[in-house]
């Protein structure tokens, strides 16, 4: 590593970054590498991110500390498999202490530091092609986004390093550092220029920064709109829209939209045809069978219209500026908590980078006060979806964690509903694994999508996840609008827990599935089946338990479905891909109180119902024999054994959203619950949070009776939502 260093010294500064690669498994917190770090003060793990590794067979085995380098998949022949990379900060002298502590075994007889040495892989620096990423053979030149590694002293000399070797000026480039995170540079470089700065060490990833892309109005019909009725009660609720601005005089907008010019550059027509089509979607729905006879219902909700597009400077980073604006209006508009983004930059996600409009909108909505609603944004995946893979995978910022990712299905001649082929697909990144989120309609050729046109009193056609994302928008609108207990996360919750989905739906394609038909399908139950909605704040380690309300269920006949949903607002750290989500919620769920497990080493263990009195004595007889009662009462499944790479792939451990169900028989059903607990990657805040909101149902068709009606009679602290009375109509004659 010395040697590499010494070699090409103006590729470094004082402070340096170097590897710390894990081997295979070693990937839970239990194993982050503290205890070795302690060898020197001047070593600090900054950030971390996934790494490929060959076969022990083809690499050969080493036992020094320094590796050399791994051969690469294609040479190697082998399948290669990930194992964990961590990003360490340090000095020459902290390189030299750490080196001598190595050398000398003065730290042989530390346990801990043992353990840790025994499960690293190699200490190395990260090489130039582990940098670069997403560029395809084509690619010659354009505007790309750098990631620098967070520095204490030398960031600004960083900054300098990349523009010195890169050849650009420090005028010519747009930089955007966040505390203590990573600093991102838009620039525009060549093939060579991107080569050149991949060797520099505060690098950490340089990828092609896509142009901003929204989807055209085709126009394949206009007709004749319909009206609109007014009421006396203006809407309550706000929607936020970031596009190419509207027209906010068109009379299926007009009363209801407001708009505002973020940018100083005028507006374009294809801009404001795109922006006013969404706002329509979230004012009206979709308006296919419309015409000048049929008139629309009030709208339920506003939109404020913050045009961001086109850029002042066509030659200009636009996706930048677009950035700036909407981290500037969302913090001045607390009275707004849902947005819509229909535009992004063209290009697939990459898993060992996050953009900075993924990291943006993911701080934005979780960087509230406890007390206050967290904003919510619902983005369009991208219309990629017919490209070879991976350039048809999800688009940011639909990676976020914190948000809903909306993809498009059509109508297929048989009238099914299938996913538009037009329609990015998943997977989405760690934290995330699960996107799209829902598919929602989004038309294509031969059944469009029917919106507002900004160009007169008419109705015209198009396509595109940039439409289904407001639909889903105005669906959650109107969940907002008809109750007070509805909040924009419980109601992006709602739209996942009630989303239409069967095993043959890929899950890369349909996500969580297809978006519920209404607002009243999320805000009603049945006789029989009744669901229970919750919302609360854990703290590191904090547990709570939800009791699942079915009174008498185990008297019930047949089989009984319990369902669950959970989605948690998070802290996230860009400096760590693999880490990206800074907390999460394990569940268990406990199907009956009083069964427990009695186990005894060496003899094996029983599962006794002590709601049975003939198993009381039965109970006493075991403690008397040996065994011991387990603290709490079954929980199914159990994961308390599972290791961590299995906990992240088959239970989505680190996702910000849960999604189960279990189908038992009613007779093993007793006061079920599901018992909450927040798990931190680090518990050295205490005020850090996690915000949860989850759905519960509880599905009976052979309950005797309703219940619904039992379950309200038997626990009186519950109530049913409180829906508000639909606006009164006035007619205001034609338009």
């Amino acid at each position: 590593m010395f040697a590499t260093i010494e070699g090409e010294p103006e590729l470094y500064l004082d402070e340096k970054v170097i590897c710390i690669r894990m081997e295979p498994k070693f990937e839970a917190k239990s194993y982050t590498p503290s205890a070795m770090l302690h060898a020197t003060n001047e070593m600090q793990i900054i950030g971390g991110r996934r790494y490929k590794l060959a076969s022990d067979d083809e690499e050969g085995s080493s036992q020094e500390a320094e590796s050399v380098d791994a051969a690469s998949p294609e040479e190697a022949d082998v399948s290669p498999s990930d194992a964990k990379l961590y990003f360490v900060r340090t000095t020459d002298r902290g390189i030299r202490d750490f080196q001598s502590a190595l050398i000398n075994g003065s730290n042989d007889s530390n346990m801990a530091w043992c353990n840790e040495i025994m499960s690293v892989r190699s200490f190395d620096l990260l090489e130039p092609d582990e940098k670069v990423q997403g560029f395809d053979e084509a690619w010659e030149s354009g505007p790309v986004e750098v990631v620098l590694h967070p520095l204490v002293y030398d960031s600004d000399k960083a900054i300098e390093l990349f523009c010195s070797v890169a050849g650009v000026e420090r005028k010519d480039v747009e930089v955007r550092p966040y505390d203590n995170g990573v600093t991102f540079i838009a620039a525009r470089l060549t093939k060579e220029a991107a080569s050149r700065v991949s060797r520099i060490n505060p690098l950490r990833t340089v990828h092609p920064l896509g142009r901003v892309s929204i989807e055209s109005m085709r126009r394949s019909f206009t007709a004749a709109a319909p009206q609109v009725q007014v009421g006396n009660v203006a809407p309550t609720v706000k929607v936020g829209v970031f596009d190419g601005g509207c027209n906010p005089s068109v009379p299926l907008l007009s009363g209801f939209v407001t708009a505002h010019d973020c940018v100083p550059s005028p507006a374009e027509q294809a801009y404001v045809d795109h922006g006013g089509a969404v706002c329509g979607a979230i004012l009206h729905g979709e308006l296919s069978g419309k015409d000048a006879n049929d008139t629309l219902p009030l709208p339920e909700v506003s939109v404020d219209c913050f045009r961001v597009l086109p850029t002042t400077d066509p030659t200009d980073f636009e996706l930048y500026e677009a950035i700036d604006v909407i981290e500037q209006v969302v913090p001045n508009n607390p009275d707004i908590s849902l947005y819509n983004l229909s535009f992004g930059p063209n290009g697939p996600i990459l898993d060992d980078d996050i953009s900075r409009f993924t990291y943006s909108l993911d701080t934005l909505t979780s960087t509230i006060d406890e007390d206050h609603e967290n904003p919510l944004f619902s983005i369009a995946v991208g219309n990629d979806g017919e490209l070879s893979e991976p350039f048809n995978r999800i688009q940011s910022p639909a990676d976020l964690v914190n948000g809903l990712s909306v993809g498009a299905y059509a109508i297929d001649p048989s009238g099914n509903r299938v996913r538009a082929a037009y329609s990015c697909v998943g997977p989405g990144r760690e934290g995330a694994k699960t996107k799209p989120d829902v598919l929602e309609f989004g038309g294509d050729i031969n059944k469009p999508f029917i919106v507002a046109d900004m160009q007169g009193n008419l109705l015209t056609a198009t396509a595109g996840t940039s439409f289904a994302s407001p639909l889903v928008v105005h669906k959650m609108g109107l969940m907002l609008a008809q109750s007070e207990d509805i909040t924009p996360h419980m109601a992006r919750m709602l739209m996942l827990h009630y989303a239409d989905h069967n095993d043959s739906q890929a899950q890369e394609e349909y996500g969580f599935g297809i978006s519920p038909s209404s607002a009243d399908e999320c805000l009603n139950c049945d006789e029989n089946t009744v669901t229970t909605l919750y919302q609360g704040v854990l703290r590191p380690t904090e547990l709570v338990s939800l009791p699942i309300f079915a009174p008498s269920i185990n008297e019930a006949s047949g089989f009984v479905t319990v369902r669950w949903t959970i989605v948690a607002v998070c802290a996230v750290d860009p400096n760590d891909t693999d880490e990206y989500t800074a907390s999460c919620i394990q569940d268990t769920f406990v199907p009956h109180a009083m069964k427990y497990l009695f186990r005894k080493d060496g003899v094996g263990s029983k599962t006794l119902d002590l709601s049975d009195p003939d198993n009381a004595a039965r109970a006493a007889e075991l403690l008397n024999q040996g065994y011991k009662k387990s603290y709490l009462p079954i929980s199914v499944p159990a994961k308390r054994y599972w290791e961590e790479s299995d906990l992240r792939s088959n239970d989505f451990k680190w996702d910000t959203v849960i999604s189960k169900h279990r189908r038992m028989r009613s007779s093993s059903l007793l006061q079920p619950s599901l018992t909450l607990q927040s798990v931190f990657r680090t518990n050295n805040d205490p005020d850090a949070i996690t915000k949860y909101y989850a759905a519960v149902t509880v599905d009976a068709p052979r309950y005797p009776g309703s219940l619904y009606t039992s379950t309200l009679q038997q626990y009186q602290n519950l109530t049913p939502i409180r829906m508000k009375i639909q606006n009164r109509l006035t007619n205001r004659g034609g338009i």
